[in-house]
């Protein structure tokens, strides 16, 4: 009976610890429940049966998924490159198209009037003459098609530099899904994470942003690349060698673009 007594706790401690509802690690790629036994007509995502990326799973609506996947590639940078899985490329570029075009539009949009204001007499001519209008509309029309596309091949050229311990479609994936932290850096990324959370988490969020490459990057290289040491660190250097030399002159010749664009618009 004194056994039976001192056995009862513990019994109802576990069962009270069993009764606590636990975060799941992963989910259900097509119902999205963490204990489900596995649907009859799945269709997977990228990851396969599971989808431990927000923006991989089919519910709930796009801009929910879209913005926790930023939050998971800056706040989160760490867990979330050192864990990515392999799968398709295809939902990666989506999220990296989609996230730059929104970096580089809400950009376009704070930087467009500066120069208006900023060139002499430009404001007057802009105010007073169509042509002006589409002429600086036009260019900067050019300005966000090109830099988005820079930017995606940046990030994807990126992470198939880091190396090739893992396979190419892991690599691409890693560096598309880099394009998270260029959005929560933009002006449309302050702009959602106060709808979100206030103005405190837009600059939390910016914050990360602009860390969360580095810390991206180290996570990667030891949790994907399985690279540590001095072999990280000059995987690293290759890395942002390759990266600034397809950029540097790139930008170049997309300013020269914007630059043609507006002069000769008639």
């Amino acid at each position: 009976m004194a056994l039976a007594r001192s056995q009862r706790p513990a019994k109802q401690e576990l069962e009270e610890v069993d009764s606590i509802d636990v975060l799941a690690a992963v989910v259900c790629a097509t119902c999205g429940r963490g204990d489900c036994p596995g649907c009859l007509e799945e269709k997977t995502g990228a990851s396969g049966v599971i989808a431990i990326i927000p923006w991989e799973r089919p519910h709930p609506a796009w801009p929910t998924r879209f913005f926790a996947t930023v939050q998971a590639t800056t706040r989160g940078a760490e867990g979330f490159f050192c864990a990515l899985p392999d799968g398709s490329v295809s939902p990666a570029f989506q999220f990296a198209v989609l996230a730059e075009i929104f970096a580089v539009g809400s950009t376009a949009a704070v930087v467009a009037p500066l120069t208006v204001l900023a060139v002499p007499g430009l404001l007057l001519r802009f105010l007073s003459n169509g042509t002006t209008r589409e002429a600086v509309a036009l260019s900067t029309l050019v300005g966000v098609v090109l830099f988005t596309a820079l930017l995606v091949v940046a990030h994807a050229v990126h992470g198939l530099a880091l190396g090739h311990t893992a396979s190419r479609s892991r690599a691409l994936r890693l560096g598309l899904y880099g394009c998270g932290w260029d959005f929560g850096s933009s002006p449309a990324g302050m702009v959602a994470a106060t709808f979100v959370g206030g103005l405190k988490a837009s600059f939390s969020l910016l914050f990360t942003s602009m860390t969360a490459p580095g810390r991206a990057i180290d996570a990667a290289l030891d949790g994907v690349f399985k690279i540590e040491g001095e072999a990280a660190r000059k995987a690293k250097r290759r890395a942002m060698r390759v990266a600034m030399m397809l950029s540097v002159p790139a930008v170049a010749v997309i300013l020269a673009l914007i630059g043609a664009t507006a002069l000769f618009t008639p």
